[in-house]
């Protein structure tokens, strides 16, 4: 028996078996055959605004700088060069969050997050600024595909699930979210002074939050 399985961020489409060696001429297999190996990328859920460097294009890509490893391009067709992978979630479902090292044409570094994000919590992310030790947000939006923006609802409209009456469903929207600077990985450190000196820079991020957030509260112990 044959089940085709579509993951996505808010849970999982599962066709109805079938037999591969009972269907007249198996053409049920040659189909699902076809349908994996020979249309657009796109069609099989690969995201088509960023491209990740592989074994199969070493070579390709001569225009690229030493250390590029691929590259992604944001609504306004900016291209930001991926220089690092910083951070990535596991699983097939929930936000599936990917954090870059990404340079933009002028050589400066952001950190750039992938994510997909709740309807409802969609405008959730601090807006904040120049606050010690705390990135700036330096841009954010939804990820647009086909000229509108790429949610969990829009891809299973194409595959006939209408979802506005199950309430298990829940759509998430792609977004990205451009900050700045962006920062060094623990695993990067060279010291133990270096690493408490991080500490120390969170303890003073949370104080500056806190009495930014409650300024009646006073200065914080």
């Amino acid at each position: 028996m044959l089940h085709t399985h579509y993951f996505d961020r808010s849970s999982i489409i599962i066709s109805l078996p079938f037999n591969i060696h009972k269907s007249p001429g198996s053409i049920h297999l040659c189909d699902a055959l076809d349908a994996l190996t020979l249309p657009d990328s796109r069609h099989l859920g690969l995201d088509p605004t960023i491209h990740m460097c592989h074994a199969g294009c070493n070579g390709t890509h001569v225009n690229l700088a030493d250390g590029v490893i691929g590259w992604v391009k944001d609504n306004k067709s900016n291209v930001y060069l991926i220089m690092a992978v910083l951070w990535k979630s596991h699983g097939f479902f929930c936000r599936g969050t990917v954090c870059y090292c990404v340079r933009n044409k002028e050589g400066k570094e952001y950190a750039l997050k992938d994510c997909w994000v709740e309807e409802s919590k969609k405008m959730h992310e601090p807006t904040v600024k120049d606050i010690p030790n705390v990135v700036n947000l330096i841009d954010n939006g939804d990820v647009y595909y086909e000229g509108q923006p790429d949610c969990t609802a829009r891809i299973r409209e194409k595959y006939g699930q209408d979802q506005r009456d199950d309430t298990a469903f829940c759509n998430r929207f792609h977004r990205h979210f451009l900050l700045s600077p962006c920062g060094e990985p623990f695993s990067q450190f060279s010291s133990r002074t270096e690493l408490i000196m991080a500490f120390r820079h969170f303890v003073i991020a949370h104080q500056a939050m806190i009495e930014l957030m409650s300024p009646t509260w006073g200065p914080q112990s």
